[in-house]
């Protein structure tokens, strides 16, 4: 879908949401990392948290030494991932008002895709890292939504690419890799380091806990762009 849709002279708005801790009550891939992760992960985790590596990166250098079969994963993640509360039926709601909902995730789709695929929203578009599983560790990759690889700004790079196409972005996060996407989109929906971020620097946002949070501030968007 390019350019800006109209319907009755309004406008499409598009919510970019994560994944981890955002859509999930939890962050998954933290949780994979415990059960399943290499001797050190934590300092590399550090590492990220200090800077020295992008999240990509990071994702990367951890989950290449991690020993699970997607078998294993899988099964972890839907006998121990929970939806924050709210987010189905926030994703219906998107529906009957037109609103495009897009889940862009710096995480793996070996541990999304079990997640999301049994809703059964077809169309609901997902952004993700992609995950190769070897027997020496599993290999992860990037690709900007032109296709090309990348090991930073994998985030960003798909909120550029929806303003580029005219939408108007709500952008919905928590974490530490959602501050440089949420400050290029039009309004932000945040908690967590996310919210802290955002309050101490004296940025526009919105606060969430629950979907039913989100859906309101939403509707106060769409009625605010849409007249």
């Amino acid at each position: 879908m390019t350019g800006i849709r109209l319907w009755e002279d309004k406008i499409l708005l598009l919510v970019q949401c994560d994944f981890d801790d955002t859509i999930t009550d939890g962050n998954v891939s933290v949780a994979i990392r415990e059960v399943f992760g290499p001797d050190g992960w934590r300092s590399m985790e550090r590492e990220f948290q200090d800077g020295k590596f992008s999240v990509e990166e990071s994702n990367i250098r951890q989950y290449a030494l991690l020993k699970a079969s997607q078998k294993d994963i899988e099964d972890f993640v839907l006998g121990d991932v929970v939806l924050r509360f709210g987010f189905e039926q926030f994703v219906e709601y998107c529906r009957a008002v037109e609103i495009k909902v897009v889940i862009v995730s710096s995480g793996l789709d070996l541990y999304i895709d079990p997640v999301i695929q049994p809703l059964g929203y077809d169309d609901l578009e997902v952004y993700s890292a992609q995950a190769q599983v070897g027997e020496d560790g599993i290999t992860v990759s990037y690709k900007d939504p032109s296709g090309a690889a990348l090991t930073r700004g994998f985030k960003e790079s798909y909120v550029r690419h929806f303003k580029k196409q005219g939408h108007t972005v709500v952008y919905v996060g928590d974490g530490l890799s959602d501050i440089v996407p949420a400050s290029e989109a039009d309004y932000v929906i945040a908690r967590d380091t996310l919210e802290e971020h955002s309050r101490a620097n004296g940025l526009s946002y919105h606060s969430f806990e629950t979907y039913e949070d989100v859906a309101k501030r939403v509707e106060e968007i769409r009625k605010l762009v849409q007249g």
